[in-house]
């Protein structure tokens, strides 16, 4: 079920006690899909699934992909760990890649997160193949129907 698939901004201003994802505005395309709710009663590592792509419009974050998944995950309700990320590069041969969170350290509430990219595997494309038709900027570059 996708829970939300439009722009997600940010102004690069300070939000309450949070620092911004990136000291710059910015946006990214931005679907999240829960896939636990197809399959009640059986327990999945990971039952979201957060595809973004830079729209181009502003800064990009991807060098600041922590802060990112940290915000979207507070608007959201999701959990970091929990959520399979997955960034959408239509300009690259390879068009779908994910990120791997590994915390490093705590500092107060906070967790820290070094962040690795790795491709996509087959079983995780597998996944969300279903969805790609519903989401259109996607389909249409990779031509699925």
């Amino acid at each position: 079920m996708i829970i939300y698939n439009g722009k997600y901004n940010w102004s690069g201003k300070k939000r309450s006690n949070f620092k911004p994802i990136t000291w710059w505005p910015g946006s990214y395309r931005l679907t999240i899909i829960d896939i636990s709710k197809n399959r009640p009663g059986v327990y999945i590592l990971k039952p979201v699934i957060a595809l973004i792509s830079d729209t181009g419009e502003g800064y990009s974050a991807i060098n600041y992909f922590q802060n990112l998944a940290k915000s979207i995950c507070r608007d959201f309700n999701l959990d970091i760990s929990r959520t399979l990320w997955i960034e959408y590069l239509p300009k690259k041969s390879d068009h779908m890649k994910v990120a791997v969170f590994k915390p490093i350290t705590r500092i107060g509430n906070e967790t820290i997160y070094s962040v690795k990219w790795r491709p996509i595997m087959p079983n995780e494309m597998e996944l969300i193949k279903s969805y790609l038709s519903k989401i259109g900027h996607v389909a249409n570059n990779l031509n699925i129907s």
